[in-house]
């Protein structure tokens, strides 16, 4: 009986994760989202930021330089009072 109570119990905690899990995945896609929104991307064509982010990522594996460029400029996008104005 203790070994079902306790199967129950790492049932729900696992099932709780998950619903964590797709909470966090959610707002990741609508901060996403609203990056593209704030900044225009969301204008551009599909093809266009598939081949941006493809780029984004190979630079970010890669150690590049201009990845810090981006995080500075991401930084003054995400940080309130920062991203006022309009961007591009």
């Amino acid at each position: 009986m203790v070994k079902n109570k306790r199967i129950e119990t790492l049932d729900l905690k696992i099932n709780q994760l998950k619903d964590r899990k797709k909470r966090l995945e959610r707002k990741r896609i609508n901060q996403l989202m609203k990056i593209l929104n704030r900044c225009g991307a969301n204008k551009m064509s599909d093809e266009i930021l598939a081949g941006i982010v493809l780029e984004a990522v190979r630079a970010y594996k890669q150690n590049d330089t201009r990845v810090s460029a981006w995080k500075a400029e991401g930084l003054k996008i995400l940080k309130p009072g920062r991203g006022r104005k309009r961007f591009v």
